[in-house]
């Protein structure tokens, strides 16, 4: 039977290009890549939108707050590894969160996850920690003071992780992985990541 990988997160998950704008192809992005790697024995389903949040609702057209638009993915398919990689739209200076309140939002996603699933049913989890971004141009005022924030709520991420007996997937470490803009994966982030991935969702 085919092994359905949900992969729900932001523009990063989505596989915005920093450098046009557009979308990166299905030989560059982290979740195509993943597919190629992981077979035909398995499906990823790519489940990225860019402005996604944990906590609040961007003034956008449309519901970008993830929690308001997981459960259709999860009422669609039955999975058998979840990867959330969710938290840096929520760190603009707007929303006016602390690393605890966006920690906070990933603990309630969590719960509402299992409280979806019976234990038995209850796929495998991954939680990708936070991109340590360094905005630029413009950016670096709607991002103001992230920088500040990043360390501890990689920590905190990890603690909410390990809390809930779920695999946590620390990308602090990666090297040169960010575009011009100092947000979004270049191409060498996006290979960096879907190794990474694809390394431990074999063992699951």
């Amino acid at each position: 039977m085919t092994k359905n990988i949900l992969c729900f997160g932001d523009s990063n998950t989505w596989g915005l290009n920093p450098e046009t704008g557009k979308r990166y192809d299905e030989n560059t992005r982290w979740t195509a890549r993943l597919q190629q790697q992981l077979g035909s024995s398995f499906s990823v389903i790519e489940s990225g939108q860019p402005n996604r949040t944990l906590v609040n609702n961007p003034p956008f057209t449309g519901e970008l707050n993830g929690i308001r638009y997981l459960k259709p993915d999860l009422q669609q398919y039955a999975l058998h590894t979840l990867v959330i990689a969710l938290g840096t739209n929520d760190l603009k200076k707007r929303f006016n969160l602390a690393p605890t309140d966006i920690a906070t939002g990933l603990t309630h996603f969590i719960g509402s996850i299992k409280q979806f699933y019976s234990p038995a049913d209850l796929p495998n989890i991954i939680v990708i920690g936070p991109l340590f971004i360094n905005p630029q141009h413009g950016l670096s005022r709607i991002y103001l003071n992230c920088d500040q924030k990043l360390q501890s709520l990689n920590t905190l991420f990890k603690r909410v992780a390990h809390e809930h007996a779920l695999n946590y997937v620390d990308i602090s470490h990666l090297s040169a992985p960010l575009g011009s803009d100092g947000i979004h994966l270049n191409s060498q982030g996006h290979k960096q990541l879907s190794d990474i991935l694809s390394h431990l969702v074999l063992q699951l």
